[in-house]
């Protein structure tokens, strides 16, 4: 069983949701998989074409797998779902949500019998621990010194995501499995090679450093028109403003704030998309990353992700958050060779295959389930 704040048809939440369903559809292959969620997006939104409160048979690849949006979560509602499922396993994918880890936590506290899986998802590194601190905190020196946390496995998805939960959890048993891909689609269209597009993926907050990224691009020098694709929810109108301010500096640079869109519609522009640009200060596994590999796109991030030393695999680069680095950096990437980028783009969607969508991968997360 499956505890998740959110589930498609959700999708505002970003890459915590497809990891979470990457894994459910992999696992129902081989095991009877049941996922209990809520019933709205990340900025409270209803979700629209769900039964609420009942569970609903749902086709997922291969597999399928039972899912409840529910509406009212309690301890005893919890209670009922655990007796009347009688779960092996229990995965949770969260580590402060109330709902679905800690009162699920609380309901499995005199049922020893069930093997529980946290998945942080990259809520211990520091720029995530960075927002609210005091109150994380708090509740973390709490949870260690209750215990609440010694029975359970930690699910790390990078050898950097170990790392941060034996800082916080000296005594944590953990295992490291590379969170599962998304399907890559069949084929590998041509881009269009009279201008450049850049596409940016994720939440627009002030956590996502896109002001960097953006900044970098404005600055740098073109072979060709540019356009840069924001796509994601806003979640910080004020910030958007800022960004929206910044792209004004070079008018040559056509920017464009799509919102946020179903992950269903993402293959166009990433089809489309000659780079995609990922500033982030931290990311423990970077969805957005791997599905632009997926779909031959080569990609320009921060060296704050697992990906290390990609451009040695002619997959994109990775660079220290420094403005010059990618100021020049950038200025390499937009004046390439058609022909040399097409080499990159092929590069990618063998990259993909070999490092990302492997059977290490799968088998790992199956051992995740071994009691």
């Amino acid at each position: 069983m499956i505890a998740v704040d959110w589930f498609p048809p959700a999708f505002k939440a970003g890459g915590p949701i497809r990891s979470t369903y990457n894994l459910a559809a992999f696992l129902s292959i081989t095991h009877d998989v049941w996922v209990v969620t809520g019933d709205r997006d990340l900025d409270d939104e209803p979700l629209r074409e769900i039964k609420t409160n009942e569970w609903s048979r749902v086709v997922v690849g291969e597999g399928v797998i039972q899912v409840r949006y529910s509406s009212i979560v309690s301890r005893s509602l919890w209670l009922d779902i655990l007796n009347e499922i009688q779960p092996a396993v229990v995965h949770l994918n969260s580590l402060f949500s109330r709902r679905f880890t800690l009162l699920p936590l609380g309901a499995m506290k005199h049922q020893p019998n069930i093997c529980v899986v946290v998945a942080p998802r990259g809520m211990l590194g520091a720029a995530a621990l960075s927002v609210k601190s005091v109150k994380k905190r708090l509740f973390l020196a709490l949870v260690r010194s209750t215990g609440w946390m010694d029975r359970v496995r930690w699910h790390a998805s990078s050898e950097q995501e170990a790392r941060e939960v034996r800082l916080t959890f000296p005594r944590a048993q953990v295992a490291i499995a590379q969170n599962l891909s998304s399907p890559a689609p069949p084929e590998n269209p041509l881009r269009n090679s009279g201008s450049w597009k850049v596409v940016v993926i994720g939440r627009i907050h002030r956590m996502k450093n896109l002001h960097f990224g953006l900044k970098a691009v404005l600055e740098a020098e073109g072979s060709r028109p540019i356009k840069v694709d924001f796509i994601g929810p806003v979640e910080d109108p004020a910030y958007q403003k800022e960004l929206v301010n910044l792209a004004v500096r070079n008018p040559s640079v056509n920017v464009v704030f799509h919102g946020g869109i179903p992950h269903s519609e993402l293959g166009q522009y990433f089809h489309a998309a000659h780079y995609l640009l990922s500033p982030t200060t931290q990311e423990n596994f970077g969805h957005s990353i791997v599905e632009a590999w997926a779909h031959g796109c080569p990609v320009i991030i921060s060296d704050r992700t697992p990906w290390r030393g990609i451009a040695a695999h002619n997959v994109g680069w990775d660079w220290p958050l420094e403005e010059k680095k990618w100021k020049e950096g950038l200025s390499v990437a937009l004046t390439l060779e058609h022909e040399e980028w097409e080499a990159m783009s092929s590069a990618a969607r063998e990259y993909f295959f070999d490092r990302v969508k492997n059977v290490e991968s799968e088998r790992a997360n199956l051992s995740l389930l071994d009691e």
